[in-house]
């Protein structure tokens, strides 16, 4: 009986440190997006994410599409 007391308080505590971690951990790239840039160049690229993401910016390139090319902006 005392063996299952012991597990159920070690899934418990694991829990609530994985929840700690996932709400108090930093989040590094919430998100990233595409935006339609032809001909594409790394500053243009840059300043077209920074224009929309403001501080949330992380970083921008360039990549070459189906329909030519595009930015990719990652914050």
């Amino acid at each position: 009986m005392e063996a299952k007391g012991v597990k159920f308080e070690l899934v418990l505590i694991i829990m609530a440190m994985a929840m700690g971690v996932l709400v108090l951990s930093p989040s590094l790239a919430e998100g990233a997006f595409g935006i339609q840039l032809d001909p594409c160049t790394l500053d243009q690229c840059i300043a077209a994410c920074k224009r929309i993401l403001h501080e949330k910016f992380l970083s921008a390139t360039c990549a070459s599409g189906p329909k030519g090319k595009y930015c990719i902006c990652l914050g």
